[in-house]
């Protein structure tokens, strides 16, 4: 069977069921991989992509991460460092992601900064810390580039996820805030999620709205504020790994902060 035969089978076997791309391009001579499937499938190839990066003291984890965004040849990669005191930004810069500098403290900065430099019309946003994986960026992506979503969250709790990646203390977490933020804005299953993927004019709208997070209650202010928006959101399972080195999320404070910040925007909804 010719490439272009190869090609035109699996795109009519739906971008989904391509379960190992990186194993694929390994063992084929011609390296048929995701990024030249999307191009030749899709008006927007993937040189209308960014994949954004938030960083903190990842030096463990970028290196291999980045190695798997970098399959996606087309697309550019933001990383923002902010104020790793490790070898995230020389890690980072010397793979050829654009690397920006946010000082201020904490999730929901650097992402601000991030996508104050967005110019592409679809932007991936995933975690530094290697526990997401990048192959899945693919299936976000599909959605929006097929015009059936604005925003497309990737759930840990639909998906498969490595045993120990989330405690039994932060599953139960995340339920709860999901569920609450199912009633009060928009049903949704994993509403903590770190892997997103926006059009342009969400995060555009996200800036001139403002984002007052500046640290992990910032998906939960995001899909507040795009669910009153009315924008189109879907979800999608992803595949979620351990870390490989300690958390550092605080899992009882940081999930009062998530509700507070839910419950503020619901009552400013509600109330004016």
């Amino acid at each position: 069977m010719d490439l272009e035969n190869l090609k035109q089978n699996m795109v009519s076997n739906n971008l989904e069921l391509i379960q190992d791309i990186e194993h694929y391009s390994e063992t084929h001579t011609n390296n048929l991989t995701v990024n030249r499937i999307m191009d030749s499938y899709y008006d927007h190839s993937m040189k209308h992509v960014t994949f954004l990066l938030p960083a903190y003291n990842e030096e463990q984890s970028l290196e291999p991460l980045l190695k798997k965004v970098r399959k996606y040849r087309n697309s550019r990669v933001i990383v923002v460092d902010n104020n790793s005191k490790d070898k995230t930004a020389e890690i980072a810069g010397k793979s050829g992601a654009n690397v920006l500098k946010e000082h201020k403290q904490g999730k929901g900065n650097a992402i601000k900064t991030g996508f104050e430099n967005v110019k592409s019309n679809f932007t991936v946003m995933l975690d530094a810390d290697n526990t997401y994986d990048p192959q899945d960026a693919q299936k976000l992506l599909k959605p929006l580039m097929e015009d059936e979503a604005d925003v497309v969250l990737g759930s840990r709790l639909l998906g498969k996820r490595e045993k120990g990646s989330i405690s039994r203390f932060n599953l139960m977490g995340n339920y709860l805030l999901s569920l609450i933020a199912s009633l009060l804005f928009s049903k949704v299953s994993d509403v903590c999620t770190g892997y997103w993927a926006f059009k342009k004019h969400v995060i555009d709208y996200l800036l001139t709205e403002g984002i007052d997070s500046d640290g992990f209650d910032l998906e939960v202010e995001m899909f507040s504020k795009i669910a009153t928006k009315n924008f189109r959101i879907i979800e999608i399972p992803i595949s979620y790994k351990n870390r490989l080195d300690s958390p550092k999320l605080n899992s009882f404070n940081d999930g009062i902060q998530i509700f507070k910040r839910m419950l503020s925007i619901w009552l400013k909804k509600r109330w004016g």
